[in-house]
């Protein structure tokens, strides 16, 4: 039987602030960095409902991402629930989000494309 050593239980409840996350948005896109977990999806949602404006939805740029949990799923679903067209798509999501946003069907909501360039053909 394997116990897990006082070390790694301690890694694994490691103070959210010491993890690196970052949001910030660029002419309609948000830009993510880091791990987007229970911890940090209320700050992905509450980034992604104030960059929408009435007229132009955002692009989610998830290029730094490596981890997204299925509270980033919630968080985006709940922004789409009260703001139906509020992203436009998701962009250069790594293969391990991308599945995560297809196993939870996210990829049917919003388009999801590898890079920038690929929206304007949509």
């Amino acid at each position: 039987m394997n116990h897990d050593s006082p070390a790694s239980l301690s890694t694994l409840l490691a103070d959210p602030a010491d993890t690196p996350f970052d949001l910030h948005v660029s002419g309609g896109t948000v830009h993510v960095s880091g791990d987007i977990d229970l911890v940090t999806a209320p700050r992905l949602e509450n980034t992604v409902r104030g960059a929408v404006t009435a007229t132009t939805p955002v692009r989610l740029d998830l290029t730094g991402v490596e981890f997204f949990s299925s509270a980033g799923v919630t968080a985006l679903e709940n922004v789409l629930r009260d703001l139906p067209d509020g992203i436009e798509a998701v962009i250069a999501p790594s293969p391990r989000v991308m599945r995560t946003l297809t196993i939870l069907g996210l990829d049917r909501s919003v388009p999801v494309v590898a890079d920038a360039n690929e929206l304007v053909a949509h």
